[in-house]
C-alpha cells in the first residue's frame, strides 16, 4: 500500500517579473524534495517539471494573477495530494515603484 504524502510549494517570490523566470520548489509533506512532479498554470499554457532537486522555472509573458497546480504521478511507494499557489505577474516598472515606495516608507 502506498504511502499518501501533500505536495506543497515554495515559492521564490509571491510576484513574478514579466520575461524573468520564477524559480519554483516542491517537497512532500516531510519536506523532501519531489523530483518529476507537474507545475503548471489553470490554461495549461505553461507547464514544467521539477528535477532531483524539486526545482523547475516559469516564465511568464503576461500580468495577473495566475493559478498554478501542482501534481505527481503516485508510485509504487508513494501517492501524491496535488496542491495549488497563486503567483501575480507584473512589470518590471511595477516591481521598481513597489521598492522605492517601500525604502521611501522606511526613512
Amino acid at each position: 500500500m502506498a504511502t499518501s504524502r501533500q505536495l506543497t510549494v515554495n515559492l521564490a517570490d509571491t510576484e513574478a517579473i514579466i520575461g524573468r523566470p520564477l524559480t519554483i520548489r516542491v517537497r512532500d509533506s516531510s519536506c523532501r524534495p519531489v523530483e518529476g512532479a507537474t507545475v503548471s498554470t489553470a490554461t495549461g499554457s505553461k507547464t514544467a517539471r521539477t528535477n532531483a532537486d524539486g526545482y523547475c522555472q516559469l516564465t511568464f509573458h503576461s500580468p495577473g494573477f495566475w493559478q498554478l497546480f501542482v501534481t505527481r504521478e503516485s508510485d509504487e511507494r508513494h501517492s501524491y495530494r496535488p496542491t495549488t499557489t497563486i503567483v501575480r505577474a507584473i512589470t518590471a516598472d511595477a516591481a521598481t515603484q513597489r521598492t522605492r515606495r517601500a525604502i521611501a516608507c522606511r526613512v
